[in-house]
């Protein structure tokens, strides 16, 4: 009894650890990429010589690269847990904060004989069609993100509000907009994307075997 409860205890403690070190890690990545993102967009709103075809066409590959980056290295990262014998659990946990600013992070457990054998049945063809449908549509995002900044850089030119601002209060106002219109974006897509995956979860022939951190894992009927 008293050997369950510790084994019981250690499998808790290595799950926490294991979920800091997934935030501590997965942190890092969003800090790093969203460094990225914020010099992209602070180049396109204020610097003269990234405003040609050019340097738009470099900053939005740029862009896409970025956003695919992160993705990639967040699902690596659960790939390397889920050898350690861990699978994140279906839903994110959510620390709620005030003025509402949540933070969630994924629980990890240790999985059972039973959903190894489970997981072995899923369709590798179906999980690399959804990442790419992941990747693809959120470094389409970003290049909508893109999009939007030189528009609204066009009209502040068009309007020539930087000659009837100060150069703080132009830069303070168009930056204000642009980083906005991010968080705007960011989070519509975000909705639009839950949509997009009960979509994917509704398709003929397709079912979900699992679900972790929110994604699911798909099998064809016929290998369920």
């Amino acid at each position: 009894m008293k050997r369950s409860s510790r084994n019981s205890k250690e499998r808790k403690l290595v799950s926490w650890f294991l979920s800091l070190l997934f935030c501590i890690l997965n942190g890092s990545n969003l800090f790093v990429c969203g460094m990225f993102f914020v010099v992209i967009e602070g180049l396109l709103a204020f610097d003269k010589d990234s405003f040609s075809l050019s340097s738009f066409l470099f900053l939005s590959i740029v862009s896409a690269v970025t956003a695919s980056s992160y993705i990639l290295i967040r699902e690596l990262l659960y790939k390397l847990i889920h050898y350690l014998g861990y699978r994140a659990q279906p839903d994110l946990k959510v620390i709620r904060m005030r003025r509402g600013l949540d933070i969630s992070f994924p629980v990890f457990d240790k999985y059972s004989q039973d959903y190894r054998l489970l997981y072995t049945r899923r369709s590798k063809k179906l999980q690399i069609g959804y990442l790419l449908i992941c990747l693809g549509y959120f470094s389409g995002l970003s290049l909508i993100m893109i999009i939007c900044t030189v528009l609204l850089r066009g009209v502040f030119e068009l309007l020539e509000l930087e000659s009837k601002l100060s150069s703080s209060e132009y830069k303070q106002f168009l930056g204000f907009l642009v980083y906005m219109g991010v968080f705007v974006l960011l989070f519509t897509g975000q909705k639009y994307w839950r949509k997009i995956v009960e979509t994917l979860k509704k398709r003929e022939n397709v079912t979900v075997l699992a679900v972790e951190h929110g994604y699911p894992i798909f099998a064809t009927k016929e290998e369920a």
